[in-house]
């Protein structure tokens, strides 16, 4: 019976194995793409896009241990419990609170810190956006151009908003050069003098069309047009109607007086035959271009007459007033219907540059009052403290689970081994089929080793990162406390730096595999983001 029982023990164990693997190809193919999503300047709905993964696989994580210990319980009992039912109930119930937790305590991390902490990330996160548009260089980080593109480097973007927030007297640090980094933020999100035009475009193609119903310049597939014609045709059918004639059968007398009649409303020829619907309808499109021709366009308050040609009706005030909004311009600013060459519309490019820059660098240097609850960029603020507390949080989990499960896998395979052995030795098996308390300890060993030893090799290996003395001096401010921390704050920050250290380091060199397997063997799963939306 006991041999019986070993030998479920350990087709249970290989079975665990299987779902392990499974599990650790799904875990590290999202961790490279995780990497990919928050080391770089990405929209915050990508980050929570791809998060919903991190937290399904968080759950199936600790639905795979209740597993493993309620069906070794199960194997203890002969099978008498708990059953089947109960078990996927508890596997799914833990899938779905650890989902609920995670998703809680970042919430609750970005919730309670400060207006300070707000406005700070805030900050940072304008260093982060002009590292990865090229407009900021940091002195003593690694002097390579493609840095950003590598594991490390985009650990590093994931990381340095929450480090920045450590650094003392950042505004003084970053103050002579937030306007000119600003500027360059701006230019970046406009896709530059190219990306503007188009938007400049994009503008006067509304407003050509604008010009064509005040011109008259009306298509035959125009909304108000076809209404206009489709009233004016029912209402003469129905006049018609009411002596119990249809258009194709007005007595040949009476066809003289029904065109007279017709032609007070709408300008047919003296010839028109009273079926003709296609002639009836241009007739009312001749009217209806004409009238809107003669009535002219109130734009922003202003009448403006008609007849204009396109470049005189673009420079009235009212028109111009509305393209300034359009494109975000300054009142000083004039808009050409076109311009002869790139100069001369990198004009109207510098002074869109001008306002926007203005414009955010007021947000840039508020006071700590306004990312108050309730002040003017408390919303700002909490996005940007999501910003800073997300992308490391979700590392940290994520690295965490990989190194978790992995020596977990190893502590699975060291259990089947010992199990073997001790088969192949004739040892007596225990009357529940389980390891002795002796092979017990050693695989409990190799789990503790694998988790320790991992962790612990992280911690004491390097990349170029990591080398650097910017990235050493910023763990440095993380460590440092304030005149009134207690010994428990100091270890916190200790702790705490640890993990940042180890979060760069491992996510720098198992990004290759990681990418690897997700391309390979997961078929080149997205997690829910597309690479070129970046």
């Amino acid at each position: 019976m006991a041999a019986s029982l070993r030998s479920l023990q350990i087709r249970q164990t290989l079975i665990l194995i299987v779902l392990t693997i499974i599990y650790l190809c799904f875990e590290l193919g999202f961790n490279a793409r995780l990497l990919d999503v928050v080391g770089g300047n990405v929209k915050p709905e990508d980050v929570e896009g791809v998060e919903f993964y991190g937290r399904s696989l968080s759950g199936i994580a600790a639905a795979l241990v209740v597993l493993q210990l309620m069906w070794r319980r199960r194997l203890k009992n002969n099978g008498s419990g708990p059953g089947w039912t109960k078990i996927i109930v508890c596997c799914v119930v833990t899938a779905g609170v650890v989902f609920g937790v995670l998703k809680t305590t970042v919430n609750v991390l970005v919730n309670t810190r400060d207006a300070e902490f707000r406005r700070m990330a805030f900050n940072t996160t304008l260093l982060q956006r002009s590292l990865v548009g090229g407009s900021l260089q940091l002195q003593g980080l690694v002097d390579d151009p493609t840095l950003f593109a590598k594991p490390e480097g985009k650990s590093f973007l994931a990381l340095f908003p929450f480090l920045a927030v450590s650094v003392r007297h950042l505004d003084e640090r970053m103050g002579p050069a937030k306007e000119q980094l600003v500027r360059a933020n701006v230019r970046q999100v406009a896709g530059g003098p190219s990306g503007y035009y188009d938007k400049y475009q994009e503008a006067m193609r509304e407003l050509a069309g604008k010009w064509e119903l005040y011109a008259g310049i009306i298509p035959d597939s125009d909304a108000g047009l076809r209404a206009k014609q489709q009233s004016s045709w029912e209402e003469y059918r129905n006049s018609l109607s009411r002596r119990g004639w249809q258009p194709h059968s007005v007595p040949m007398r009476r066809q003289a007086a029904v065109v007279n009649n017709v032609r007070k409303k709408v300008p047919v020829p003296a010839n028109w035959q009273t079926d003709d619907e296609r002639g009836f309808r241009a007739a009312v499109k001749r009217r209806y271009t004409a009238e809107a021709a003669s009535k002219g366009v109130t734009v922003r308050g202003e009448r403006i007459p008609p007849g204009l040609p396109f470049a005189a009706f673009v420079a009235r005030p009212g028109v111009q007033a509305e393209l300034r909004e359009a494109l975000k311009l300054p009142a000083s600013a004039t808009v050409q219907a076109s311009y002869a060459s790139p100069a001369e519309f990198g004009r109207l490019f510098e002074q869109f540059l001008d306002r926007q820059t203005a414009e955010k660098l007021v947000e840039y240097r508020a006071s700590r009052t306004d990312f108050e609850a309730g002040g003017r960029f408390f919303h700002e603020g909490k996005e940007a403290a999501r910003a800073a507390i997300v992308p490391p949080v979700a590392l940290f989990f994520s690295l965490l689970g990989a190194i978790g499960h992995f020596s977990k896998l190893l502590y699975l395979v060291a259990t089947v081994v010992l199990l073997l052995l001790a088969a192949r030795r004739g040892e007596q098996a225990g009357a529940d089929g389980q390891l002795s308390r002796r092979s017990a300890w050693i695989a409990t060993g190799v789990l503790a080793t694998a988790f320790a030893g991992t962790w612990g090799m992280l911690s004491i290996l390097d990349n170029n990162v990591t080398r650097s003395e910017l990235f050493r001096q910023m763990l440095d401010w993380t460590r440092q406390g304030e005149p009134d921390s207690t010994r428990w704050n100091l270890a916190g920050k200790a702790i705490l730096a640890n993990i940042t250290h180890v979060v760069a380091v491992g996510q720098g060199y198992s990004y290759p595999v990681n990418e690897a397997i997700r391309i390979h063997v997961l078929q080149g799963i997205h997690y829910g983001y597309h690479a070129q939306q970046k």
